[in-house]
């Protein structure tokens, strides 16, 4: 491909305007031509002569014919007195010229010239313009003076022009430097997995290899971040996993010890011990869940049954329930039969939404989980009786590790259940939305799966 530059492209732009106005001052000018020839419009030259044979010939006729009137001219006949006889202007109009010719001594009234012939015992008024126009009455009306018709023709087809050759270079520019944005949006989504093709302009073809120097940085640049963010994951689940077998001996070792004579004191002691490795436990588990959360999950999305996926979600929140004292209530309301998503995933979702849901319930208090159909996706709504979001908890609880001091923090909450749960939902083109029940003031928790 021929590379060429913005100058020359410019020049390019300047010389087809340039050729164009040419090319229409060419044309518009014949025309004219052709139609002086024909005799369709007049020139000044033409009446000039027209008007100087008319004169000659009104003096030398013994009889006054208006027929030796050019055509162009409009006449009024006077008798020697200056009384108006007749003519092809009324009499109020001749009178009025005939005052500014005779009296004044005037033979230019704006936009006419004044003509005075003596003949005999009659004087001829004749008022004409000085200009180059058409030969028919109706065209004259219009416009009386060709010459300005033709310069206003040559401006408005100057002014085609030049938007016709604007939006021609606009359009050659824009698809050029289309490439550009087109490079940036995909460099900005991270999609580094194009080729860069050359444009054919000079000064965008520099800003394109520029790009693909970033591109190639960048790539390298991402490729070492995730390799060191995979490793760092790796150890952690390594080590997450390795504490696992530890704590499981230590809690194993201390529920053996309450089978043995213990003072009280002692017994103390082990209570302690017990709580803080189920507290470590807890730890770990939240450990396996983080790195769980940072990776991308191993999706196996395919078509499952909605009123299977239900049921599984609806023993395990029922099990939830029933140690916490709380009540659930359950509505469904839909005709989609299947959805298209992991089953495995998906539950894990609900399941740390519905458990935030039931820890920040008191006692006695109800969880809702209603799921509908619209606008070819289901729609989950997760409903409690606690104490709400608060303002800022409702821009950041699915952040990670975020955890809300005001109005639903707890010592088991580690907040990853809303972030493992979002991280889920979006990997399936969902949304999870955050808001507070109008009726109970509890949090709702809204998802939007498309099926």
């Amino acid at each position: 491909m021929e590379v060429k530059k913005l100058r020359s492209i410019f020049m390019r732009y300047i010389f087809a305007v340039a050729v164009g106005i040419l090319f229409i001052i060419a044309i518009n000018f014949g025309l004219y031509m052709l139609c002086v020839n024909t005799e369709v419009i007049i020139p000044v030259v033409n009446i000039e002569n027209r008007i100087t044979a008319a004169t000659e010939k009104i003096q030398t006729n013994e009889l006054f014919d208006a027929a030796d009137i050019p055509n162009f001219c409009d006449y009024a006949v006077y008798s020697s007195m200056g009384a108006f006889k007749y003519g092809s202007l009324s009499e109020e109009t001749a009178n009025t010229f005939w005052v500014e010719a005779v009296t004044n001594g005037q033979d230019r009234i704006t936009p006419y010239r004044v003509l005075v012939i003596d003949h005999g015992d009659e004087v001829i008024l004749l008022r004409y313009r000085l200009t180059s126009q058409f030969s028919n009455a109706m065209l004259r009306r219009i416009c009386p003076t060709a010459d300005l018709l033709l310069v206003g023709l040559i401006i408005i087809e100057v002014v085609i022009l030049l938007f016709l050759v604007s939006y021609w270079f606009g359009k050659y520019a824009g698809r050029k430097i289309d490439k550009l944005l087109l490079i940036t949006q995909k460099i900005e989504q991270q999609d580094l997995d194009f080729k860069i093709e050359s444009s054919g302009i000079f000064e965008v073809d520099r800003a394109l290899y520029a790009l693909e120097h970033l591109k190639q940085a960048l790539r390298i640049s991402l490729a070492e971040q995730w390799q060191a963010d995979k490793i760092r994951q790796d150890q952690i689940s390594a080590l997450a996993h390795d504490l696992k077998t530890p704590l499981t001996i230590i809690r194993g070792n201390t529920e053996l010890l309450y089978d043995t004579a213990l003072a009280d004191d002692q017994k103390e002691c082990a209570d302690y011990i017990e709580g803080s490795v189920i507290q470590m436990q807890d730890y770990v588990e939240t450990l396996i869940d983080m790195t769980k959360a940072k990776e991308n999950f191993p999706f196996c999305r395919q078509n499952i049954k909605l009123s299977s996926l239900l049921q599984e979600i609806h023993t395990q929140t029922k099990g939830l329930c029933v140690v916490k004292n709380v009540r659930l209530e359950w509505r469904e309301n839909f005709n989609q039969e299947y959805i298209f998503a992991d089953r495995e995933q998906l539950i894990r979702s609900f399941i740390n939404i519905l458990s935030n849901a039931v820890e920040h319930t008191p006692a006695g208090g109800i969880v809702s989980f209603d799921v509908q159909e619209k606008d070819n996706a289901i729609l989950f709504s997760i409903t409690d009786t606690g104490n709400g979001f608060s303002p800022e908890a409702l821009k950041r609880a699915t952040e990670q590790f975020y955890m809300d001091d005001q109005s639903r923090n707890a010592k088991s909450h580690y907040g990853i259940g809303l972030y493992v749960a979002n991280s889920i939902i979006t990997q399936h083109r969902g949304q999870l939305l955050l808001s507070n029940s109008e009726k109970g003031g509890g949090a709702q928790v809204t998802v939007r799966i498309p099926y």
